[in-house]
């Protein structure tokens, strides 16, 4: 059925478990994906991350809907209803938590964004504007 707001909070657990003194997991990278709806019912998260210098990077694709509901909705040949999203600036809001944020608003900015989120000693959001025309 599809978990909405499922990967940043797996992202925080996922890092834990690389803080064990197994060698295979020590210290390895966490990268999470989302989309916009399903981290904005965990952004406070970003916090608990920033407290513990947890080095995940999150890369979130902002398209300012519910997109899994409304590809459903499309499929079954219906009107797209109540899944518009008004979203703030998440880069933004992760540099007001502490973090490293990045907002990619163009396709050629990608690459060294994802870079510098890499990069950094703790957590980074990049976020995907993926239709600059809405903002």
């Amino acid at each position: 059925l599809g978990s909405i707001g499922f990967a940043y909070p797996a992202a925080l657990g996922a890092w834990l478990a690389t803080q064990e003194d197994d060698p295979r997991f020590a210290g390895r990278k966490v990268v999470a994906v989302s989309g916009d709806g399903g981290f904005g019912q965990y952004l406070a998260e970003v916090t608990t991350a920033v407290n513990y210098g947890m080095d995940i990077t999150h890369v979130l694709l902002n398209n300012f809907e519910l997109g899994k509901i409304s590809k459903e909705q499309r499929s079954g040949q219906w009107e797209v209803w109540q899944t518009s999203l008004h979203n703030p600036d998440f880069a933004a809001y992760a540099e007001l938590c502490g973090a490293k944020g990045i907002r990619v608003t163009e396709a050629d900015q990608l690459d060294e964004a994802l870079a510098v989120a890499l990069a950094h000693p703790g957590p980074s959001t990049v976020e995907i504007l993926t239709d600059p025309e809405l903002v």
